[in-house]
């Protein structure tokens, strides 16, 4: 139902980040830019206060500030942006929104003002305490996540897994957590194309299947796991070949893996695709695989790769039965192991699993996750917090 009278707009927006999507930005920084755009989009004032390691150099509809770079040592980053928002506070009224803890939390009890909205898109220190961090430097970073999310007029989760852990680990009324999906722009993840024409672009073979994960490599996003089931399936469909997207600190131990388990010809590790080259990754492949291990808060890879018309495989963990179990419980497969995850390819490629098709996929994204669909919430919760 549409609404009668249109709503008051809001104070100017302050986006607060940990990084800027131009700087090769993951997940975080997708998400950060797309609230903004969408928001620009619907005519509100909307800035973003970023770390950026280059110069801002930006077509976006809305203000970029870099307030420090993220190789700085943090007690400068940190006194930068205090100095930032205490200039920002003398002048008309905003509403500070925070996308992380570790430079939310900084404004929380100081002079600076409080931020009045968390976006809460994981538990900073559980995600940090499973890449094998030391206790204390977990603790501490437990001890600032509870400062962020208590200080919040409303924090926002992007699924009901999250809300549970920021209700239950970090004590936060249940009352001021609020579930609003993930979103995207679904017309530009759509390379509108065939997935022949998207592997002619990107040099990508035409003549054999192909699946593809796109992560940050790091332990708890399964990558290894992945590789440990790729020989089953290979044992099954001997043509296949796993794209791996992404970067971080496994990346050495990744190759070393595909070295051992004798899958050259089998494997292409692709180390970070740019934005612009994202969505046509996502078309050329067959299916997409998520084979998260802990901590999976909602999984913009598969809503992104769906988009694309490429259906996404995922483990039964976190969030990510939330995000695909509305199109086809199919999606899921049986569990965590490499067991199940090959399982899941192997009659994926093979036709036993029933996935949905490319334009069941696009229509269900555009329908439950579009920037359209989100963002509407997002300003519905934004005014709550300055009521």
């Amino acid at each position: 139902m549409e609404r009668s009278t249109p709503l008051p707009k809001l104070p100017e927006m302050i986006h607060l980040g940990l990084g800027w999507i131009g700087d090769r930005g993951g997940g975080l920084e997708r998400y950060q830019h797309g609230v903004c755009t969408a928001h620009a989009n619907a005519g509100e004032a909307v800035t973003a206060w970023v770390q950026s390691r280059t110069p801002i150099t930006s077509d976006a509809n809305y203000n970029v500030v870099a307030f420090a770079s993220q190789d700085q040592p943090r007690r400068q980053k940190l006194a930068n942006l205090c100095k930032l928002a205490s200039e920002r506070h003398s002048g008309d009224p905003f509403l500070m929104i925070s996308h992380h803890a570790s430079v939310g939390a900084s404004l929380a009890g100081r002079k600076c003002p409080k931020t009045g909205v968390v976006h809460f898109h994981g538990p900073w220190a559980d995600e940090a305490s499973v890449e094998g961090a030391p206790w204390w430097k977990t603790i501490v970073q437990r001890r600032t996540e509870r400062r962020s999310y208590q200080s919040a007029s409303r924090v926002i989760t992007l699924s009901t897994f999250f809300k549970n852990i920021a209700v239950e680990k970090y004590d936060v009324d249940a009352d001021r957590v609020c579930v609003v999906p993930g979103g995207i722009d679904a017309n530009k993840a759509d390379p509108k194309m065939s997935r022949l024409h998207a592997r002619a672009l990107l040099n990508w073979p035409t003549d054999r299947p192909i699946a593809l994960t796109v992560r940050r490599l790091v332990r708890r996003v399964g990558v290894d796991v992945l590789l440990e089931a790729l020989p089953a399936v290979v044992s099954k469909h001997p043509d296949l070949l796993l794209m791996i997207g992404g970067s971080g600190p496994m990346k050495q131990q990744l190759q070393q893996r595909v070295a051992d388990l004798g899958l050259h010809d089998n494997v292409q590790l692709l180390g970070f695709i740019p934005e612009e080259e994202l969505s046509l990754a996502y078309c050329a492949a067959d299916v997409s695989i998520v084979p998260t291990q802990e901590l999976e808060g909602f999984g913009l890879v598969v809503i992104e790769s769906m988009a694309a018309g490429t259906p996404a495989l995922v483990t039964p963990v976190g969030s990510l039965p939330e995000v695909v179990d509305g199109l086809s419980k199919d999606l899921t497969v049986e569990d965590k192991s490499s067991t199940a995850i090959a399982d899941g390819i192997i009659q994926a490629l093979a036709g036993d699993r029933r996935l949905p098709s490319d334009q069941q996929c696009k229509d269900y994204v555009r329908e439950n996750f579009d920037w359209t669909v989100i963002s509407p919430k997002l300003l519905d919760v934004y005014r709550e917090a300055v009521r």
